[in-house]
């Protein structure tokens, strides 16, 4: 009988190695694709979330991606919403720019290819949203959110933010890590 167990034990550290193994092989070209909105939602509920949305992550070489994001606000469709952030793959984890992403966390489920955003607001009642993006091979169609992604694509490759800033390459990414899933 003890033997029993020992091998269900047994059994149960190789299944837990291999996903383990799964997680840390999990690379920034797994997050390379495009990505519609799936949910916003807010706590305490409110409107302060996405009505539409898209995201976009594109290799830029081999330790980074750069992070569209594209939507349309609940409470106010046409006001400007849009943002972009550049990542780096770094001591097996995947890091966001240092600015403006104080705010913000990232979550990446590779096996069900989904990335999710929780967002804290600066509003009095200090909600939190919570976006989840599905990945998806469909071409996008809404003029608003291709607008806004070009827009976007402008200004991540402006030589206006790479005179300010420096090159992304030589930018921090410490303090904000993409959160890899397990499976």
């Amino acid at each position: 009988m003890p033997a029993y167990f020992i091998s269900k034990a047994a059994a149960a550290l190789v299944a837990a190695s291999f996903c383990l193994g799964a997680a840390a092989q999990t690379s920034i070209h797994d997050l390379e694709g495009e990505y519609d909105l799936a949910s916003s939602t807010t706590v305490p509920a409110s409107n302060w979330g996405y009505a539409k949305g898209r995201i976009s992550i594109r290799k830029l070489d081999d330790r980074h991606v750069v992070i569209y994001l594209a939507c349309g606000w609940k409470r106010e469709p046409k006001a400007v919403c849009s943002d972009y952030f550049y990542a780096q793959w770094r001591d097996g984890g995947v890091y966001l720019q240092d600015m403006n992403t104080d705010w913000t966390r990232f979550y990446f489920d590779a096996a069900g290819r989904k990335l999710t955003i929780v967002s804290r607001g600066a509003d009095a009642k200090e909600s939190v949203r919570r976006d989840v993006f599905a990945a998806t091979t469909a071409p996008l169609k809404d003029a608003d959110l291709l607008r806004r992604l070009k827009r976007e694509e402008g200004n991540a490759a402006s030589q206006e933010t790479r005179r300010v800033f420096g090159p992304y390459s030589k930018w921090d990414y410490q303090n904000n890590r993409i959160e890899f899933q397990q499976p």
